[in-house]
Formats: structure tokens, sequence, C-alpha cells
């Protein structure tokens, strides 16, 4: 879209759609993590917060394998090992057991926030049955290393994958303990994947009172005072936050700002022109924020 076109900007009621924060939980602490962000969320867009534990099949087919065992490295100065056959009904237990203890974390979450909220069990993979749960108007939420085989691969690439599959966006947290108030980060180039979650971040800076940064890339650079305008336009009646719109100097610049920020929120469309020759995948590594991703193509075949 070249920066002379002036798009209407929907109001934060419009931005801020979200029917539902689906989460994804297991019985870890970057889920623990993942957990209190996706409630911030719910209730900054005053939505509901869900639940899905999944029993992922493919830790209980690898469980009912002959040769499958579970090794148990000892920390005492000897450095022995405990090794011993996985056992299909004591994993299924397990399981079960670590649902009931992300239940309860659900429960704290949405009575701390008073959120309307739901928990569920499914079974199959991770990635197929948190799909499969998720509807128009959810944001779906996950821990980097989302599923129980993803620290076999890249996350970045796991992550892109659930992304373009999502009916919304995607946010990633779950590394460094729970999220820090701070800025609203968006990189904004004037394209439509920009445009369609400048209002969604402006939203988010206004419900959540938090400064809102947008760092404007690419031909997007001609027009400061008419983002400004159209962004408090897309705040609605509500006053914005503290406002800041800059342009990096290069693209090095702008890849490490997007990458240092270490209090709040980046608001990321993947989608962006500006976006090629890997830069999603490298800020996925390397955040220190939670990630609002959009996106709607897969990554490349590795």
């Amino acid at each position: 879209m070249p920066a002379t076109e002036k798009p209407e900007s929907p109001g934060r009621r419009d931005a801020l759609r979200v029917r539902r924060v689906l989460v994804a939980l297991d019985s870890s602490a970057a889920c623990a993590a993942t957990l209190e962000v996706a409630a911030g969320l719910a209730a900054a867009t005053a939505s509901e917060l869900s639940g899905l534990f999944v029993e992922d099949q493919d830790l209980l087919r690898l469980a009912e394998l002959p040769f499958a065992r579970e090794v148990q490295l000892s920390r005492g100065p000897a450095g022995k090992s405990l090794s011993r056959a996985l056992d299909p009904a004591l994993l299924l237990q397990d399981l079960r057991a670590q649902a009931a203890v992300a239940r309860e974390a659900m429960a704290k979450q949405a009575a701390l926030h008073r959120l309307a909220w739901s928990f569920q069990v499914a079974k199959g993979r991770s990635e197929e049955a948190l799909l499969l749960a998720a509807a128009a108007g959810d944001v779906i939420a996950v821990a980097r290393g989302f599923g129980p085989l993803a620290r076999f691969g890249r996350i970045s690439r796991e992550v892109r994958l659930i992304a373009a599959r999502a009916p919304g966006p995607l946010l990633v947290a779950g590394d460094g303990g729970a999220e820090q108030p701070g800025t609203v980060l968006l990189p904004y180039d004037a394209s439509p994947a920009a445009e369609h979650m400048l209002a969604f971040a402006a939203g988010l800076a206004v419900t959540r009172r938090a400064p809102l940064e947008i760092m404007l890339l690419g031909e997007t650079a001609a027009s400061l005072e008419d983002m400004g305008e159209r962004i408090r336009a897309a705040g609605g009646k509500d006053p914005l936050p503290p406002l800041q719109i800059w342009i990096p100097r290069d693209s090095k610049a702008a890849l490490q700002r997007l990458c240092s920020l270490d209090r709040g929120l980046l608001v990321l469309p993947a989608d962006e022109p500006w976006f090629e020759n890997g830069k999603v995948e490298q800020i996925i590594e390397r955040a220190k924020v939670p990630i609002v991703l959009q996106t709607e193509k897969e990554p490349a075949p590795a």
C-alpha cells in the first residue's frame, strides 16, 4: 500500500475482535509463564481464557515400543543412571496428573483477572489437536518449544507452521518468566499485513495502558504526521498512551531493536515484505519478550 494513501483506521473494538485466548498447556515452567501472559491478553481484550491439555499420541506410541526406555540421570558423585522400560499406563497416569496441575493453574489465573474460562483435555498430536480446537476469533497462545518433540527441531520453524495454520494471531511466550509490563512495539511498512495489525497494536496499548512504539520501515518514512493521526484514531475514544514513531537508520538497527526489547510485547506482522530472508526466524529465536505473530505463509522447507 503506498504511503500516501489514507485507509480508514478501524476503532479499538473492531481491532480487538478476540473471542477467546486458547492456551496450549502442560506442567512446565514455560507454560506457566505463557499462561500468565495469555491471561493478561484475555483481560486486555475482554475475552474468554481457555486451556487445552493434549495427551500426545506420539509420546504414548513411543511408550508402547518394546525398546523404549526411560533414563534417569543420577546427580550423585558416582554419576550413575537408572533405566527402565516405559509403561504406557504409567505414562498416561502421569499425563493426567499434569493436566490436573494445568487446570488448577488456569483456574488461579482466571480468578486473578476475573475471566470466564474453560479447560479441556484432547488426544492426538499436540499441534494438530491445538489447531482443531481453535476457531475464528481465537488467539492461540503457546510456549516456545511447544510440543514434546519440538526440542529436536528449530523453534522458529515450529512456531511459523502453527501460526500459518491458525485462524488468528499466535501468542508466543514462555522464556525468561512472565511478561514484564512495558512497550507494545509494532514494525510497520504499510503492507496489508502491517495494516491489519496496526489497530490491534494500538488497541492493546490503550487497554494495557502501555507505551506504543511504531517502527516505520520502507516507504512509510514519508508519512510520520499521518501515521500519528491514524494511530490515535485507531485507539478509539480512549486517550492513547505515550506514542513513539521512529525510523531506524538501516535494516540492522531495526532488527537489533526488535530482538533487544526486554519489557512489553512485540506485535509482529510476519508477512511484511521487509521480513524476507529469514528475519522472522531470527526474531522468534532471539526475542526477549512475548510475540503476537500474524502470518499466512508457512516457512520454506528445511
